[in-house]
């Protein structure tokens, strides 16, 4: 019975999540002309689909504070990761790694228009968002690294501070 209390409560947290979120479209336009999504320790085309999922995830999660109905597209013409892609000499080995330091920012250029329920564009814009230091930030990251750190890291901390004052709520 408890266990049938738990499945029960936990599938309605899913749910009021859904309904709560806004939908989000995320278009990325001309990826080969970005200025740096290089991958670092593995194939660019594995690499790229994974940090695509990431932002796209990020955007969904942002999202779920918009009002019911809304729907956020959103398309990127520019990305710039934070820090370089370097060549390092691991336990003998040479390897390439992504190298987090003090101000190599992340950057991110995009076109959003948020809607209303009614088809309304409530909100648009052009920006360019600029990422900043985080606590931490001089590590290098590599496969070992990233287990158990966010992929969008630093990214997603520029995000969040972008969405907070792009879509500010009403009080």
């Amino acid at each position: 019975m408890k266990a049938l209390w738990i499945a029960l409560i936990t599938s309605t947290m899913f749910v009021s999540v859904a309904v709560n979120a806004a939908d989000v479209k995320v278009t990325w336009q001309d990826p080969s002309s970005y200025r740096d999504i290089q991958a670092a320790d593995m194939q660019q085309a594995r690499f790229q689909e994974q940090l695509f999922a990431a932002f796209e995830s990020k955007f969904e999660s942002l999202a779920a504070d918009l009002p019911d109905g809304y729907t956020l597209s959103i398309i990127v013409t520019d990305v710039m990761l934070a820090g370089l892609v370097e060549m390092h000499d691991l336990q003998g080995q040479p390897k390439q790694m992504r190298v987090i330091r003090p101000g190599y920012y992340p950057e991110m250029k995009l076109t959003y228009s948020l809607v209303d329920a009614d088809g309304n564009e409530v909100q648009a814009g052009d920006e360019h968002i600029r990422g900043r230091e985080l606590f931490g930030q001089g590590r290098l990251e590599s496969k070992q690294r990233r287990r158990g750190v966010e992929l969008i890291e630093y990214e997603g901390a520029m995000l969040d501070r972008w969405f907070k004052n792009t879509f500010k709520a009403d009080d």
